[in-house]
Order: C-alpha cells, then sequence, then structure tokens
C-alpha cells in the first residue's frame, strides 16, 4: 500500500476537505466526518503520492459514501499524471471498488465526469516504489565515462525484469543528433533489443539517410532557449489578477493560488507574446492548471506570426506538455477554441535565433532532412535538368529565404534548415540532374536571376 501527500480538490463543500479521503477511516457515512465533499461540478479530488521517487501504481481502491447520494460516484476517470488508469460509468451505485492502473507516475487524479458533487469516503492505491539503485546498477553508471561491457566492473546499469526506463537531463537544453550506446556484452546483449528514445516525451527516430545540401543566410547551428518575452498581449481584459506575464515569471506552479497563472474571462480569448528577435521556433511547452480546471486548457492551438505550428483537442487534460513547432516568427499566440477562461501557469519557447545574413552565393552546407519535420516542405520543382541556378530562381519567386537541393533533381524552398541535423558534406557530393559538372551544392536565392550566377555557383 502506497502513502498520499499532499491533496487539492476543485471546491469544498460542508467541511468535505481533501484529507479526508486518505485519513485512514473507511466509515462510509457522511456524519462520521470520513468524506470529502466538493460543490456540484464537474470537479476532481487529486494528491500527490507520498516520496521523492516515482511509483507504479497497479489498483486504486475507492469507498463511496452509503448513507445517501451514492449515484454521485457513477461517472469519473481516474489520472496517473495525467494518463488515464481507468474510468467508471455505470447506473448503479458501488459501494468499494478495485480499479486497475499499472501506470507510473507521482500525482493520482479522480475527476467527475458529471456535474455534481464529488465525495469520497477513502482512497487507497497499490503498489511500489520505483526503487533508485536496484542490483547496485545506479543509473550514474551509464553516464561515468566507464565503457566497460561487462557487468562485474561497475560500469553498467541494471533495473528491475520490467518494461523499465532510464532518464537523465543534459546540463543545458541541446540539439541532440547522435546517441551513442554501448552494450552489455559478458550476457544478456539481447535485453537491449526492443526499446524507444525520447527527447523531452518525444520518440526521437532516426531521419532519413537520404540527405540534401540546404543553403540560407547563415551556417550556424545549435539549439537555445529562447529569452523572455519584451512585449506582451493578452485578450482584451483579464480575470482575477491573472495577469498576462505570469506566463513566463519562471514560476511554474500549477496552483492558481501561488499566484502563477493568467487568466481570461469566459471567452474565446488568446495569449500573445512577442520575442525580443525574429526566431525559429522550434518547441512550445504550455505548464497547465492543476488545482482545478485543467479541462479549460483542451482544446487550441499555437501559432508563430499567424502561421498554426500545432494545436491540441482532447477530452482528456495533460500537466506539462511540449509542443513541436518548428515556424519562424516572432508573435507567439496561443488561441482558445471554445469558449471558457485560458489559463497558462508557464510558457517556455525553445529553438534559436533567426540566422543573420550573408551575402549571396554562400554554401551552408549538407544537413538531414525528416518526413515528418521537414525544413523544406515545398517542392518547388522535380526534373531531370535541374541545376543550382534554376532552383534560386524557383525559390525566390516563392519568397522563401533559403533553397536545397536533394537527390539532385528535387528543388525544395523553405525558411529554415538545420533542425534535424547536419551531415558530412562529402554525403551531398553527387551530380545534379541538369548538370554533372554541379554537385549537391546551391546558392541563396537573394541574388537576380541571371546567367551570370553560373559564374558564382562555379566558385564553389
Amino acid at each position: 500500500k502506497l502513502q498520499f501527500g499532499e491533496c487539492y480538490q476543485s471546491s469544498t463543500s460542508s467541511g468535505g476537505a481533501c484529507e479526508r479521503a486518505f485519513d485512514g477511516r473507511i466509515n462510509q457515512h457522511y456524519a462520521a466526518g470520513s468524506c470529502t465533499h466538493t460543490k456540484a461540478e464537474k470537479g476532481f479530488w487529486q494528491a500527490y503520492i507520498r516520496g521523492s521517487g516515482f511509483a507504479r501504481v497497479r489498483f486504486v481502491l475507492i469507498y463511496n459514501r452509503l448513507d445517501c447520494c451514492s449515484d454521485r460516484l457513477n461517472s469519473f476517470s481516474i489520472f496517473l499524471d495525467g494518463q488515464e488508469c481507468e474510468s467508471y460509468s455505470s447506473r448503479k451505485s458501488f459501494s468499494v471498488k478495485i480499479f486497475r492502473c499499472n501506470k507510473v507516475g507521482q500525482m493520482l487524479v479522480i475527476k467527475n465526469r458529471i456535474k455534481t458533487p464529488l465525495t469520497l469516503c477513502e482512497v487507497q492505491i497499490f503498489g511500489n516504489y520505483i526503487p533508485r539503485n536496484p542490483y547496485g546498477g545506479v543509473c550514474s553508471r551509464a553516464i561515468d565515462n566507464n565503457d566497460h561491457q561487462f557487468y562485474s566492473h561497475n560500469s553498467c546499469s541494471h533495473t528491475k525484469n520490467e518494461k523499465g526506463w532510464w532518464q537523465a537531463r543534459t546540463k543545458s537544453l541541446s540539439h541532440i543528433r547522435t546517441v551513442r550506446i554501448t552494450n552489455r556484452i559478458d550476457c544478456c546483449s539481447d535485453r537491449l533489443n526492443n526499446f524507444v528514445i525520447m527527447v523531452d516525451g518525444t520518440s526521437a527516430r532516426r531521419t532519413s539517410p537520404t540527405v540534401s545540401s540546404q543553403f540560407a543566410h547563415s551556417n550556424a547551428t545549435g539549439s537555445v532557449k529562447l529569452p523572455p518575452c519584451s512585449r506582451v498581449m493578452l485578450s482584451n481584459f483579464y480575470s482575477n489578477n491573472g495577469v498576462c506575464q505570469r506566463a513566463f515569471d519562471g514560476n511554474t506552479s500549477p496552483n492558481w493560488h501561488l499566484q502563477s497563472c493568467t487568466h481570461t474571462k469566459s471567452e474565446f480569448g488568446w495569449w500573445q507574446a512577442t520575442l525580443k528577435e525574429r526566431s525559429l521556433v522550434k518547441q512550445v511547452r504550455i505548464y497547465n492548471r492543476l488545482d482545478c480546471c485543467s479541462e479549460r486548457l483542451n482544446d487550441f492551438s499555437i501559432t508563430v506570426d499567424g502561421q498554426e505550428c500545432a494545436s491540441f483537442k482532447s477530452s482528456g487534460f495533460f500537466s506539462v506538455k511540449t509542443f513541436q513547432c518548428n515556424k519562424v516568427g516572432q508573435k507567439l499566440r496561443i488561441n482558445n477554441r471554445k469558449r471558457s477562461p485560458l489559463t497558462l501557469c508557464e510558457v517556455q519557447v525553445f529553438g534559436e535565433k533567426k540566422k543573420s545574413a550573408i551575402k549571396a552565393g554562400h554554401f551552408v552546407g549538407c544537413f538531414f532532412e525528416s518526413n515528418h519535420w521537414p525544413d523544406f516542405d515545398s517542392l518547388a520543382s522535380s526534373s531531370d535538368d535541374m541545376t543550382r541556378e534554376k532552383c534560386n530562381c524557383l525559390c525566390l519567386k516563392r519568397g522563401t529565404s533559403v533553397f536545397a537541393l536533394r537527390e539532385g533533381n528535387q528543388c525544395r524552398c523553405g525558411d529554415n534548415y538545420g533542425s534535424n541535423g547536419e551531415a558530412e558534406r562529402s554525403d551531398c557530393r553527387l551530380p545534379c540532374a541538369g548538370d554533372s559538372d554541379q554537385m549537391w551544392a546551391a546558392v541563396g536565392w537573394s541574388m537576380p536571376c541571371l546567367k551570370s550566377i553560373k559564374t558564382i555557383a562555379d566558385s564553389f
């Protein structure tokens, strides 16, 4: 049996404080002072599991109220760290019921799906804490620079026999291009034959081996956390002192009462901030409110300079979520797509500053391209007579800032490059389809489309 620490609930009525749900008393009559009670709403109850680490919750045991009103608890869902464990919906009431979970996390939420008081006379959770040092194979062994592949040399990490995981933080936000893993070879090498690598919750799939020569205004690479906003606008009105600056004050608390969250009126509202410089916005991380009302943030879109880069719509809710963006601009906007208050407890933006201009004809390099998050999503032309000059003119007409040749015969246009990692320049040393004397190399589009361009191109 696991223990709860602090708790919250959407509201409190008739003295039914949230702590009553884990006070050890299983009396199912409200007059005994053992049950929680919210107001008549689609409310929720949540509690953190005691301890400094994660726990695997296998079962949740709920005691219902029996002196009256048992039917109030006949439509609800159980979440662990935002992941739904199980839901219940029935016309019949229960007295005591066990719900399977089998999720790993730290915060349990019971969310009512009907507009009625939420009453819990006791909530018990069963599972196990995830040990920090099983078999002596502490996680730090994987980054101790000891690459010996025999376990007896104290070089390898080790979890229990489970669908486990290993996690580490880089010292600063980084563009991760390669992950090198050294396996154990004294035995058990086959244990590492089915796994996934993730960066900030996003599956890091290997990009296509096909590479492209990509050209832009600079060859700067890397990823940095962008500076805070210099100018901010919110919808015409804010409510309950939920000023827009709270979304980037560095306080990520999900509790409204700690003055960490923004708040608009009940409307199709929006929040907008202006970055200090025009930038390539790669990711947007949003912290939701959790002391109540998390479902208000379940239908919205994110735009950069009016270009939609991500959207979210779900019947559930999230605690913290990172959205892929990959758009260039300066104004970030979050648009509520339903009539409800828009509340943001923190918004963090990651990416890199827009490259500074360089002279026309500058060759930047050779880069990987991803079909899922392409830098060059606009195909200008694909032909057997493609050259750098022709691609330059095609993208100039489209008004993009960079262009690339891919596969020797595809001309692609865009505004960014390098977000999928840089390849060796030798990988791009293949002839162009329209001119075997030209390699997979091209020039910036910011020059006139004249025959004299070939003289510049030939200088590479």
